[in-house]
């Protein structure tokens, strides 16, 4: 199972790739699904397997698309 996530279409979700891999984090940034490049702003989470370490890293996640969004 996977999740499709939708962000804003200013947020690069690259950046957002690039910013949560050092914490731990993967992710696949939605522009890989595509030949022209769409999706640049979508990304791609396994939703497969849960577990307790799963929540704090959503948030994190969260935390760190919503740093994108307002530029920081």
């Amino acid at each position: 199972f996977t999740l499709w996530v939708e962000l804003p279409g200013d947020v690069d979700t690259f950046a957002l790739y690039r910013r949560a891999l050092p914490r731990g984090i993967t992710l696949a940034p939605g522009s890989t699904f595509s030949a022209s490049g769409r999706y640049r702003n979508c990304i791609r989470l396994n939703a497969a397997f849960w577990s307790a370490e799963i929540e704090p890293a959503l948030k994190t996640l969260g935390t760190l698309a919503g740093e994108l969004m307002t530029g920081s």
